[in-house]
């Protein structure tokens, strides 16, 4: 498996609004970027600047954004217009890490705050666009189901991908409100992750499933103390600190001081960042407390660490939120004592914080006093590491504590690596397959139209020994078809047909019927279109017949043991009976071929969605006309070389083109009603 990696990392916050996922996912892009990879920020923002660079880059004729990516992919400079604007959001241009903005976010106010999402309102086709040229080897998507651009992205992506679920405000609302809806979509992420571990307990009550805990981790630098250990003497100080729209907070934060004031503190020092106050401006400080509370600017935590290492008490958000976590990571790297509302991330924090040594304790927001008696406790000499933790918060409950980001980030490395290793359709596979390159349904960025070139295929000149290949066809075998082999075989020869697979539900004679009197022309694959008991599944060069209605897996299981190859049809049609995602992504190793283009789904989206998943699972495509009427054969092909056996065949697959001969699809369905009701309706003679 390479090293140097293309990823694009997906938030669902605007890049110009101060955000904790966003400050993560910049601080995860540079230690990427530091381990070899090619890291790329995918985002919305309200910045003029960004607003300008959209339509440069993604201009339908004369867009940029994918021949400078390509540059970039294959470590040449980072063009100018790939960067992010100074001062627009946690990295400069400075830091040399593409930061494409897709569009304009929307602000959404929940509990008491506003967060600035990107929602899929005009973003959706750059996306799309962006996921199909990219050419990126996975995508790592954040807060993955909130109505977001991150949700797009996981909808459109061409690559395995990376969830990660910081179970933020906005994210655990939507995660709630909408499980009816997105849990069709929980398969789709190859990869979850939480950033703490009682996360998995609040995940796995929406989406069950399988979660690694990765801490959030931060870049500020360890303190140079022990954990536990006092600072040099001077004022005695508790630190807290005022980012995103953290109003709310901070006014709950100096009710609770103004009320009763901690004995042992002379001051609390409260870090306000700029960026934050300047869209959300803080509460000024209360008369009665201007001699306690003092005020100090910055603009990156970087300027932070002296004050994390000197500090007497860390007090993290007091009413949690979505900069908790990062809080919590970069408290840490202090050494000196924690406190925090009883929320179960900062249990979790304080589970390993004790564990390793140090001190820290919860408050309840809502009791008058806890604050106080919780500083005190944590600083009074000789005081119990972390008093009033639950028993099953003694010991972290997810190995080892890390805060580091240059360890975050090393454990993303790993996780990577093994969802590439594991979503590969074969294994060691290193090639991609034309699927990957283009699309039939999306137009790309200085690309002809995909409507254009599909139509167009058919007329193109045939190179020699290349023929026209229809891999799915149904006979009078059918009892939905009334079409003979005899006029099938001869219909194919004057469309041009080289080679077809007659593919009848739950039926192989006719295939056989069909190779007996073609005679090799055209080729005929013999073939079954079987009835799983999780939806259709078609064998090609069987045998011999597979009975309806077993599991999914036995039925994938016999056309194997008979040395057939597995093709699945029309696998996102929402109107027919389809193999699960899950099933699908499960048997990737045994999935030989994926229908991208069936020329009788009622919404293209349908074979769109069949292309993203090949695509993204790297599964050879292949396309075919499911005609149940003579006249719709043809209307979806392969122009592939001539095969004459699984092995050929599959070589030929990976130099296919796909073209089409559509027809109306009410037409075609109108006829084989005709065709197969009206001996039901005539009288006899």
């Amino acid at each position: 498996m390479k090293a140097n990696l293309h990823i694009a990392l997906v938030t669902p916050f605007s890049w110009s609004a101060p955000s904790a996922v966003n400050q993560h996912v910049a601080d995860l892009a540079l230690e990427l970027k530091a381990l070899g990879h090619r890291p790329v920020v995918v985002t919305s923002s309200d910045e003029q600047g960004d607003m300008v660079r959209v339509p440069e880059l993604f201009r339908r004729h004369r867009g940029r954004v994918i021949g400078l990516l390509a540059e970039y992919r294959e470590g040449g400079t980072t063009g100018e217009l790939l960067l992010p604007q100074e001062g627009s959001g946690p990295l400069r241009p400075a830091d040399d890490v593409p930061v494409i903005p897709v569009g304009s976010s929307f602000p959404v106010r929940l509990n008491g705050g506003v967060a600035n999402l990107g929602l899929p309102v005009d973003v959706t086709s750059r996306v799309e666009r962006l996921m199909l040229g990219g050419d990126f080897d996975l995508v790592h998507v954040h807060e993955p189901m909130a109505p977001s651009l991150s949700f797009t992205a996981l909808r459109e992506a061409r690559s395995p991908v990376v969830g990660t679920f910081h179970l933020t405000p906005v994210g655990v609302a939507a995660y709630e409100m909408g499980q009816a809806v997105l849990d069709r979509f929980f398969d789709r992420l190859d990869a979850r992750i939480v950033t703490f571990p009682r996360g998995v307990d609040v995940m796995a009550d929406l989406y069950p499933g399988e979660y690694k805990v990765i801490s959030c981790g931060t870049r500020l630098p360890s303190a140079t103390r022990k954990p536990g250990e006092k600072t040099s003497p001077g004022r005695s100080f508790a630190l807290y600190v005022y980012r995103g729209d953290a109003r709310r907070s901070y006014r709950a934060l100096l009710r609770a001081l103004a009320s009763d004031f901690p004995a042992e503190l002379e001051l609390v020092l409260v870090a306000l960042h700029r960026g934050s106050m300047d869209r959300w401006v803080p509460k000024p400080t209360p008369r009665k407390l201007r001699n306690q509370v003092a005020l100090y600017e910055f603009n990156t935590v970087l300027e932070l660490a002296s004050l994390y290492h000197a500090a007497s008490v860390v007090v993290l958000p007091y009413l949690g939120g979505e900069w908790l976590c990062a809080s919590a990571s970069e408290a840490a790297t202090g050494g000196c004592p924690v406190v925090g509302p009883d929320l179960p991330p900062t249990r979790d924090f304080l589970a390993a914080l004790t564990a390793a040594g140090g001190k820290g304790t919860v408050f309840s927001p809502s009791a008058s006093g806890s604050l106080r008696a919780a500083i005190s406790t944590v600083l009074a000499a000789g005081s119990p590491a972390a008093p009033g933790l639950a028993p099953d918060a003694a010991t972290p409950q997810a190995g080892p504590f890390s805060v580091a980001m240059k360890s975050v980030a090393a454990q993303l490395e790993t996780v990577y690596l093994e969802t590439l290793a594991v979503t590969s359709a074969r294994k060691g596979l290193t090639t991609k397959t034309p699927v990957t390159g283009h699309s039939l349904h999306v137009r790309e960025i200085g690309g002809e139209s995909a409507r254009k070139r599909i139509k167009g295929g058919a007329f193109g000149l045939a190179r020699a020994e290349w023929i026209n290949a229809d891999l799915h066809v149904h006979s009078n075998f059918s009892k939905d078809c009334t079409s003979s082999i005899e006029s099938i075989l001869a219909v194919a020869r004057e469309v041009g047909l080289g080679a077809l697979a007659i593919a009848d539900h739950n039926e192989i004679e006719g295939a056989f019927l069909a190779q007996e009197l073609a005679r090799g022309d055209p080729f005929i694959i013999v073939a079954e279109e079987v009835k799983t008991a999780e939806g259709e599944v078609i064998g090609l060069f069987l045998q011999k017949g597979i009975p309806r209605g077993l599991s999914f897996d036995e039925t994938l299981s016999l056309i194997k043991q008979q040395g057939g190859l597995v093709y699945v049809p029309h696998p996102f049609d929402a109107l027919r009976t389809t193999p699960s995602y899950r099933a699908l992504v499960d048997n990737l190793y045994r999935i030989d071929v994926i229908e991208i283009y069936n020329a009788k789904v009622a919404l293209s989206s349908f074979n769109l969605a069949a292309e993203r998943f090949a695509a993204k699972y790297n599964v050879v495509a292949g396309a075919g006309s499911d005609s149940h009427v003579l006249q719709g054969l043809g209307t979806a092909m392969l122009r592939m070389p001539r095969f004459n056996d699984t092995v050929t065949f599959m070589a030929a697959l990976w130099e296919a083109d796909i073209i089409a001969r559509r027809k109306n699809l009410l037409y075609l369905q109108s006829l084989k009603l005709l065709h197969t009701t009206l001996d039901r309706v005539l009288p006899e003679e």
